[in-house]
């Protein structure tokens, strides 16, 4: 016995048949009627339908026969699957391939075969629709013109099925797709509340956290002569935690303006713009010893000034508040300039931020390291430059400082 070498193209013909999701299926009449119609133009007692696996080949349909597989290394059309045309054995006992086939000496008894290919539209041989006698045979001209047409229509019920998968899966998608949209949509409109809730109630807080904080400084005063240092420190921490709910709100509604504005963007002279900040900015921190370097000339920005002067009061300040005890603070700026964006650089030698907290450094009210901050400032970073179809990334170091990049597309 010889058994059929393994096909040049194997690989791609076992994806193409595994395309079909055709394998250890149940019997449809589909395929059961073509094999009825090839054993009767055929005048043979069996006809299958075999498709030729790694290791096996499977009928789809077994006319005549009880068996449902064989081993590839027996099958007649793993040596069929090997030919254009169609493959004729008129007695296997004569063969020197066969003649010692257990499906020739055993019960089966396959005596003649032929087999036409089941080619694919890519011209991938899946298998064959073949016939079988226990006694020797011919097939006529006519009768192989036939049997050809019907292995054609196989192939045609299995490109049918891979087509009402493909539907069935695009139907799929389809929905999923709409449930998704119907999603965002929903959840957009709740953003919008969301915000919208912020804002009023961010706004609504201020003016009564105001007067609490006068009439707490007016009480601590008026009752100085008459409290104990217990009493002046329980003061001093209310006035401080009225400071710093203050300070939170106040943030609270720049980020929510953020979020709900439309912005127009012009170009920015990022020099002047930067400069007259850490001016403003650096009066609050005299005691602090600090070095800006601005490597110069900075590239001119498309940007929303109002929001890209936010960005940069938060970096700075964050810089100044998180700086390192172990040595003066530097701040170093600069630009870098793509063919599709313009980047904006700041860094400084602060305590840096370790790399498990770098992904939740922009999350609302993360404060990645103690301090006076409300962890807010790099959220409403991050959801500036989102308004500019931009983006803010970190690259940080622990003890060694930190330096963030706002990317802004130029269109």
């Amino acid at each position: 016995m010889k058994s059929a070498a393994i096909p040049n193209n194997e690989l791609a013909r076992l994806n193409a048949l595994d395309e079909y999701n055709i394998l250890d299926t149940l019997a449809e009449q589909a395929y059961d009627q073509l094999t009825d119609l090839a054993s009767s133009v055929c005048g043979t007692p069996i006809a299958l339908i075999s498709l030729i696996d790694e290791k096996r080949q499977w009928f789809k349909s077994h006319h005549g026969l009880d068996a449902q597989e064989t081993p590839r290394e027996i099958a007649f059309c793993a040596h069929a699957i090997h030919h254009d045309e169609l493959f004729e054995i008129q007695d296997s006992r004569k063969d020197q391939r066969f003649h010692d086939n257990p499906l020739v000496t055993g019960p089966t008894q396959v005596i003649f075969y032929a087999g036409a290919p089941l080619v694919t539209p890519s011209g991938l041989r899946l298998g064959t629709l073949c016939v079988i006698d226990n006694k020797p045979s011919s097939l006529t001209a006519l009768q192989k013109k036939q049997l050809i047409i019907i292995a054609q229509q196989v192939v045609t019920q299995l490109e049918l099925r891979k087509a009402g998968r493909i539907q069935h899966d695009l139907l799929a998608q389809s929905r999923s797709l709409e449930q998704s949209l119907l999603l965002t949509k929903s959840l957009e409109a709740k953003n919008k509340e969301l915000e919208q809730f912020v804002y009023t109630v961010s706004h609504d807080l201020k003016s009564p956290l105001v007067t609490i904080n006068g009439f707490t400084s007016m009480l601590a005063k008026e009752l100085s002569a008459h409290t104990t240092e217990k009493q002046k420190h329980r003061f001093q921490r209310i006035l401080e935690n009225l400071t710093h709910m203050g300070d939170l709100l106040t943030n609270l509604l720049e980020l929510s303006r953020v979020m709900k504005a439309e912005i127009s963007k012009a170009p920015i002279d990022l020099t002047t713009l930067i400069e007259q900040n850490w001016q403003r900015l650096i009066t609050g921190y005299k005691e602090v010893e600090v070095e800006l370097v601005l490597t110069k000339p900075l590239h001119a920005i498309g940007a929303n000034q109002t929001l890209l002067s936010q960005c940069i009061d938060n970096l700075l300040s964050n810089a100044i508040r998180y700086r390192s005890a172990e040595r003066d603070l530097t701040l170093k700026i600069h630009t870098e300039e793509l063919e599709a964006s313009v980047s904006l650089f700041i860094s400084d030698n602060g305590i840096g931020i370790a790399k498990s907290d770098q992904k939740r450094a922009f999350n609302v009210f993360e404060q990645i390291n103690p301090g006076q901050g409300t962890g807010i400032g790099l959220s409403l970073v991050k959801a500036a430059m989102e308004k500019h179809n931009g983006s803010v990334s970190l690259v940080s170091e622990l003890g060694q400082g930190s330096c963030f990049e706002l990317r802004f597309p130029k269109t």
